[in-house]
């Protein structure tokens, strides 16, 4: 999108750089626009035919991420980002509850790859099963591995 609307967008006044009138700057210019045009219908359609191979479960191109994706705002720590680029807000978990104090105990987390981490909830005293589930992508980041879908 970037090329594109680069290679269509208004030109600057030639007399705001100063008008060069010889041949070889005229064909120069000409030649460098016309470039620029065919250059983003290639890489438009090398995109498409990446894009038309993927079945839309598995990414593609598993290192776009970093490209498309920054998480913000930078010098915040983990907690107090505004967005994460990561899979942890899909996890799920089983948590235990013991029936006569009604605290959670343990939760087992179903991480973004599969994998599947126990972590011990006894300490925290947690009763409030809404508060786990906000947890969830916090404790994603802090105990998988993988934090990315396969």
């Amino acid at each position: 999108g970037f090329l594109c609307g680069l290679s269509t967008m208004e030109r600057v006044s030639p007399t705001f750089f100063g008008v060069e009138s010889d041949w070889f700057s005229r064909s120069k210019y000409a030649l460098t626009r016309f470039g620029g045009i065919i250059i983003t219908i290639i890489a438009v359609f090398i995109s498409i035919g990446i894009l038309a191979d993927s079945d839309g479960k598995i990414s593609p191109c598993s290192g776009c991420r970093y490209v498309s994706c920054v998480p913000f705002p930078f010098g915040n720590p983990d907690e107090k980002k505004w967005w994460y680029c990561d899979d942890c807000d899909v996890v799920t978990a089983d948590v235990s509850q013991d029936k006569a104090t009604k605290i959670y105990t343990s939760l087992k987390l179903t991480c973004p790859n599969g994998d599947v981490e126990p972590i011990d909830l006894t300490e925290q005293g947690i009763i409030d099963k809404n508060y786990i589930r906000d947890q969830l992508p916090s404790y994603c980041r802090n105990m998988c591995d993988n934090v990315f879908s396969n």
